[in-house]
């Protein structure tokens, strides 16, 4: 169960990089949302070191 919720945010983090690229081409970094996606991105960076954290606590495989 870990191990696909891990996947899912790794998933998420490559959608939010592709998407802050796109805003940084489409709108030229002058709007907020490629600093959105980024924050985004920051955001599920904490959540899978705490799933790794996790993981290794408990020993889960």
């Amino acid at each position: 169960m870990l191990d696909l919720l891990i996947i899912l945010v790794l998933v998420g983090i490559v959608a939010a990089l592709g998407s802050a690229l796109f805003f940084f081409v489409r709108d030229g970094g002058t709007r907020d949302r490629m600093v959105i996606s980024l924050g985004i991105r920051a955001a599920l960076g904490v959540l899978i070191l705490a799933l790794l954290a996790i993981g290794f606590m408990y020993n889960l495989r």
